[in-house]
């Protein structure tokens, strides 16, 4: 049990450590934006040393990629917390997309952090990689879930693919995030949600369900 407790201590003080400097790292870029980051502010922030934090995230970039992944755990679970309390929530597969669009909306910081980063990601070589790797994946996985939870309950198409409707409604998500970084003018969680609403077929399968209720009433 000892020896387990040594082993496991130099991991968690290491991890400890890297949530530290996350959590500087993403105060810094909520407040002034991610251009304005430094290094030096954030170990300053994170009160260890420059060169101890730059061991564990060599570069900015590093350290924006760590800003992100807390981001994306932060609003993950207040997202989850919303959906337990609310859970006719999931009676419309535009309200998860809608209500992530208004968290974005609050917090533009981060979101164009998150597109700077997007942009570099397409090459393998940048940190920013892996990380919009593993992003997209979950966010694919979780939104055909839904697409496949609610085929069952006659509530989206059922000939739609999940996996190829997740992946459409990424692109809609990303597309019209970036249309409301330059242009704000529009509503974005009311326009992501109704993307997300078409790419399911939920207005044909409410038009169906309507006109059936019509029929039995004949």
């Amino acid at each position: 049990m000892q020896e387990a407790t040594r082993t496991r201590g130099p991991y968690a003080k290491t991890a400890a450590r890297r949530a530290v400097v996350a959590k500087a790292a993403l105060s810094i870029v909520r407040e002034s934006g991610h251009k304005a980051l430094t290094t030096a502010e954030v170990a300053a922030r994170a009160k260890i040393s420059e060169a101890s934090m730059l061991y564990h995230f060599p570069t900015r970039d590093h350290l924006f990629v760590a800003a992100m992944e807390l981001a994306d755990e932060e609003g993950g679970k207040t997202l989850t917390a919303e959906v337990l309390a609310d859970g006719t929530s999931l009676s419309d597969v535009g309200w998860i997309p809608a209500r992530l669009a208004e968290m974005a909306m609050q917090d533009q910081a981060t979101i164009r952090l998150f597109m700077a980063l997007g942009a570099e990601a397409a090459n393998p070589e940048h940190p920013a990689h892996d990380y919009m790797k593993r992003h997209n994946e979950r966010a694919v996985n979780e939104f055909a879930s839904i697409v496949e939870r609610r085929q069952a309950e006659g509530l989206a198409h059922p000939d739609i693919d999940p996996h190829s409707a997740a992946r459409q409604m990424m692109g809609a998500w990303n597309g019209l995030q970036g249309q409301w970084l330059v242009d704000p003018t529009f509503d974005l969680a009311q326009e992501v949600a109704l993307a997300f609403r078409r790419l399911t077929g939920q207005p044909t399968m409410e038009a169906r369900k309507l006109i059936g209720d019509l029929l039995t009433r004949i």
